[in-house]
């Protein structure tokens, strides 16, 4: 037990870490080698990518019983140029898609590739997770996505997505994603016109992503759980973290299969059996060696700041160029790891009560000679110290004794100097994007124009649990009511009661009112009619919603909710 003592007490030198941080030219070889012109490559046979079309790359496997896709795009209109170049490599039906993932960028053009009888192939897990993060915070993420994916910045200061080809917002507001018409869990294997080929759940990016590997060939296709750049463990626009232990279980299953050739849902394909180990085996290697790092320093009692200011990858990672920090970051990733592990609190009792942020900023501006002093000194530090004349003007904006008028400007412009020295293309485009809503205002991005087939698949269960979520407080604080909606298999049960609306399901909870009104309604009316896509009372015309009790009270009680999908943020971050 000797061996237990001295690891137990041993101590050893820390390793030298560097961060591989992207220069202006690294940015730009990026955007033109890696990226590029939109392009269809064939990659064996019958196996074509086409990159550079939008954030997201298509893959086409061509088969005897027609076309496999994998990854449909973003929306219907970049799909379309998509499709038709692709089926000119390989023309025929397609039999089949394949999701990747949930994310927009490969579902969302969906509907210019399904045909009458296309098969829709995803994890089982595919639909609570899209529908998850594209409904609770939904304006929250795509007011900071626009941020992230750089809207409206011009093309010049930011040339493409480290992913692929920069997001046409406006676009993904034409839904064309349709919902699954297999899933699986576990794998599922396809044997469709002569060709094997093999859907294995791999977590990673999401929680419901899969790869596609096809055993004849010895080709992977990993989805998102590996790309050119270093991957995005947190993402800026927002979301849960991602599930690093998985993803790199994930990685780790990728390399048993010993493939020959990868062909990545963003960047480029890599080829040879020996390239493609070493992708797999560093990509692991560095998302572990953060995790470890976070594991290492929280458990000495390092607050996340120290451990953002000391945490990089050892060289020989650093130096690989799908470490480069383009995409995602490792101060990002330190940060998300800490708090997915142990919480915000990092252990320093100055952080459990804080003063608050306003009189925080008037008493450190009241300590530097106040608001003038302060603006001057932003002023002059901009040219050389950007990030600090970003820290001294967001003093002034939360303190507020200077006019909007004057702070914005002025942070619009450090902000700007801050992104000419950033080279990742999610912080760089939230900062440009963030300086343009200083000085021109949030702007909303519009709403999503949903199909009915679209609508159709949302679930009830979620419908109603983001329903309750968007009680409006100060109409309902001297209420308390019920109403009962009652669908063929199941009831809902809503109860207002002084500012909270509570959910229950078939069963009213003890203490619940008699309801005010039971809604007799069939699940697609009341879906179409909770998004805003019709009126209750064109239902009630038509006999598809029955009121039984008062009609004017459930119309008073359904007024204390807003509806629909989008209500745009009002205040700037």
């Amino acid at each position: 037990m000797w061996w237990l003592l001295l690891w137990a007490c041993g101590t050893s030198e820390p390793v030298a870490t560097e961060r591989a941080m992207p220069t202006p030219e690294a940015l730009e070889a990026h955007c033109t080698e890696v990226i590029g012109e939109p392009r269809v490559e064939q990659v064996t046979e019958r196996i074509w990518v086409a990159i550079g079309y939008d954030l997201a790359n298509t893959i086409l496997i061509a088969t005897d019983a027609g076309n496999v896709i994998v990854d449909v795009g973003m929306h219907p209109d970049r799909a379309g140029a998509v499709h038709e170049a692709l089926l000119a490599a390989s023309p025929g039906p397609v039999h089949s898609i394949v999701y990747t993932h949930s994310h927009i960028d490969h579902v969302g053009g969906a509907s210019t590739w399904a045909e009458d009888d296309t098969q829709i192939w995803a994890t089982e897990s595919f639909v609570e997770h899209f529908f998850k993060q594209y409904s609770t915070f939904l304006p929250a993420e795509q007011s900071r996505a626009a941020r992230q994916f750089a809207w409206e910045v011009p093309l010049d200061q930011v040339p493409c997505s480290a992913l692929g080809r920069r997001v046409d917002l406006e676009g993904t507001l034409r839904i064309g994603a349709r919902m699954p018409t297999h899933t699986f869990e576990g794998s599922a294997t396809l044997e469709i016109g002569g060709t094997t080929i093999e859907l294995i759940e791999a977590h990673g990016e999401t929680h419901d992503q899969l790869l596609v590997w096809l055993p004849d060939e010895r080709v992977l296709l990993p989805g998102d759980n590996w790309y050119e750049a270093f991957p995005n463990l947190y993402t800026i626009r927002g979301s849960a973290p991602r599930p690093v232990d998985d993803w790199i279980d994930s990685l780790d299953r990728m390399r048993r299969l010993e493939p020959e050739i990868m062909v990545p849902s963003h960047t480029r394909p890599v080829v040879g059996t020996e390239a493609v180990q070493s992708a797999l085996r560093d990509y692991r290697d560095a998302i572990q060696w953060i995790r470890d790092a976070v594991v290492r320093g929280g458990n000495e009692g390092k607050r996340v700041d120290q451990l953002v200011d000391s945490i990089g990858l050892p060289p020989h990672l650093a130096s690989e160029r799908p470490m480069t920090e383009l995409y995602g970051q490792v101060d990002w990733s330190v940060r998300a790891i800490y708090g997915n592990e142990l919480g915000w609190f990092d252990g320093a009792a100055k952080d459990l009560y804080p003063l608050p942020e306003a009189e925080l900023a008037q008493k450190t501006i009241d300590a530097m000679g106040g608001p003038e002093a302060v603006l001057k000194a932003a002023q002059d530090a901009r040219p050389e110290d950007p990030r600090w004349s970003v820290h001294l003007l967001s003093l002034l904006d939360a303190d507020a004794r200077l006019d909007k008028s004057v702070v914005h400007p002025e942070l619009a412009a450090s902000y700007e100097a801050v992104a000419a020295t950033v080279f990742n293309t999610n912080g760089r485009g939230y900062l440009l994007r963030s300086a343009h809503e200083r000085v021109a205002g949030i702007e909303a991005l519009g709403k999503p124009e949903l199909p009915e087939a679209f609508v159709e698949a949302i679930p009830l269960d979620l419908l109603f649990g983001n329903f309750v979520a968007r009680l409006i407080p100060s109409e309902a604080m001297d209420v308390e009511e019920s109403v009962q909606f009652r669908f063929p298999d199941v009831t809902y049960i809503v109860t207002v009661r002084r500012g909270v609306a509570e959910l229950a399901l078939d069963t009213p909870l003890p203490g619940t009112p008699e309801p005010l009104a039971v809604i007799v309604v069939d699940p697609d009316t009341w879906r179409r009619i909770a998004l805003q896509q019709e009126t209750a009372l064109s239902a009630i015309a038509d006999g598809r919603l029955v009121i039984e009790g008062s009609q004017l009270g459930f119309t008073q009680f359904i007024g204390r909710f807003e509806r629909g999908l989008m209500r745009p943020p009002t205040e700037l971050p």
